[in-house]
């Protein structure tokens, strides 16, 4: 069999891996061309890479409705079971919808995880209305993926989110994009002072050589892979990891056995 490496570099699928995307997202966006959007066209991608299961939430649940959107993400739950799984999408300033939302989402098999976007909802992730959300994530030992940016963004900054995840040390908190393109060294900083965080690859502006840094700062167990499919082509975020200059068994922890990890499962 040939080597990961010559895989990657001949397009073939990593179908022998276990990979699982922990970071993607559904339907249309409001201010970017997104021309392959559809849970069907996402699926037909993931099997070009070998993907064998992605976490996703629908973009309209961040720019306008959490219940349409999370409608959209549980249909493709259910037409696509053991493929695509659910993250339900949750907005601060509705606290008793959002509470209704998790409620009715993880009474649905497929729903995994807990995802907030602070910059679109405009609700500070140390917003007291978020009290709720993660009382029930912290009761049911959930996962939060939270996106964050840079430190000007002033609902879901990266000093807000390391605060928000020791305040909630029952929580595991996922840092999507890990702070954004000039966000690294900070990212590995929250990671050592806080146990409970783990850090999010899926990036479009990517450093170079980031995958072999966070590794050598945090250890590879710390790290999730993601894509942000359908925003971003996947193909290239398996290259990041698969072609990073770290041992195998890095790559297949950061593919897929951490998130096997996050998720409750052992085998």
């Amino acid at each position: 069999m040939s080597s990961l490496e010559e895989r990657i570099h001949a397009g073939v699928p990593l179908d022998d891996l276990e990979i699982i995307d922990m970071h993607a997202h559904l339907g249309p966006h409001s201010n970017m061309h997104i021309p392959a959007n559809t849970a069907a066209e996402m699926v037909h991608v993931m099997d070009l890479c070998g993907i064998r299961q992605t976490v996703l939430s629908a973009n309209i649940s961040f720019e306008a409705d959490i219940v349409t959107g999370n409608d959209m993400m549980l249909e493709a739950v259910a037409s696509y079971g053991g493929r695509l799984f659910g993250a339900c999408a949750v907005n601060g300033n509705y606290p008793d919808v959002s509470l209704a939302e998790l409620e009715r989402c993880f009474a649905r098999p497929g729903v995994v995880i807990i995802k907030v976007h602070p910059w679109y909802a405009k609700c500070a992730l140390d917003d007291r209305r978020m009290s709720g959300i993660y009382a029930f994530a912290e009761k049911r030992k959930l996962a939060v993926l939270s996106h964050t940016w840079l430190d000007g963004d002033p609902y879901g900054s990266m000093d807000l989110f390391a605060a928000t995840a020791k305040r909630y040390p029952g929580i595991r908190w996922i840092m999507g994009h890990s702070g954004g393109p000039y966000g690294s060294r900070r990212a590995v900083e929250i990671a050592r002072e806080v146990p409970n965080v783990l850090l999010d690859i899926a990036l479009s502006m990517c450093p170079a050589r980031q995958i072999e840094f966070f590794v050598g700062e945090v250890g590879s167990d710390r790290i999730l892979f993601g894509t942000d499919n359908p925003f971003i082509d996947p193909r290239p975020q398996i290259g990041r990891v698969g072609l990073a200059q770290i041992p195998l068994r890095d790559k297949i922890a950061i593919f897929g056995e951490n998130a096997k990890r996050i998720l409750g499962r052992n085998g």
